[in-house]
């Protein structure tokens, strides 16, 4: 089953630029280890020493957060598209909304659909 991860450009390096991959895996666990073979190094990068998601990153399933679903057993289907989202510096880190402003800024910056789906606005 293909899914869809969009790549942030912190860790395009690891991708050889490519700002989107295609891996099989049937849960998010799982394709974070499809994403280490393909790409060696990167599975550090997102997860810590106790095999969490590190607290800087964020990973969306069709636009939710796996943090609110399943975490990394979160299931995956073919055409799911997925989203590794980098915490971006500035706000006020405490969760408020000048940080909820920021990621949404970063989704937008991407292409818009993922942050649509985040707001209470309609989509663009």
């Amino acid at each position: 089953m293909a899914i869809s991860v969009s790549i942030p450009t912190p860790l395009r390096a690891l991708t050889g630029q490519k700002d989107t991959v295609e891996v099989e895996a049937k849960d998010v666990q799982a394709m974070l280890a499809s994403l280490e073979k393909s790409f060696p190094g990167i599975h550090d990068r997102l997860v810590d020493e106790k095999g969490e998601v590190r607290r800087f990153v964020n990973i969306y399933v069709g636009g939710e957060d796996i943090r609110f679903l399943q975490n990394q057993q979160t299931p995956l289907k073919s055409g799911d598209e997925v989203s590794i989202v980098p915490a971006i510096a500035g706000g006020s880190g405490d969760g408020g909304e000048t940080d909820q402003l920021a990621v949404l800024a970063y989704l937008f910056s991407r292409g818009g659909e993922e942050a649509a789906a985040l707001s209470d606005e309609p989509k663009i």
